[in-house]
């Protein structure tokens, strides 16, 4: 699998992280469980018949790069949704 297809599908899953985001406004404590989900995912060893299949490994890495991103990034959205005062 090329560099580039790798670089794409990451950062396709950091630009749908960053647009839902944006339009979805979650309470704080999904944004906590995203990250604990991303960590447990990163962290996990791969079941065995899977270890260092290619698809696999781009398939996770997209799952943790969004559910970093969308945990994260939570607290710097935050402030363009404001309620406007009546």
């Amino acid at each position: 699998m090329g560099t580039t297809v790798v670089f794409l599908a990451y950062g396709c899953a950091l630009v749908l992280a960053l647009v839902l985001l944006y339009f979805v406004h979650a309470r704080w404590y999904f944004h906590v469980l995203s990250i604990a989900l991303a960590l447990a995912v990163g962290l996990w060893p791969p079941p065995e018949g899977l270890a260092g299949r290619p698809l696999f490994d781009l398939l996770v890495g997209c799952l943790f790069v969004f559910l970093l991103i969308w945990g994260i990034g939570a607290p710097f959205f935050r402030p363009m949704h404001r309620r406007r005062s009546r």
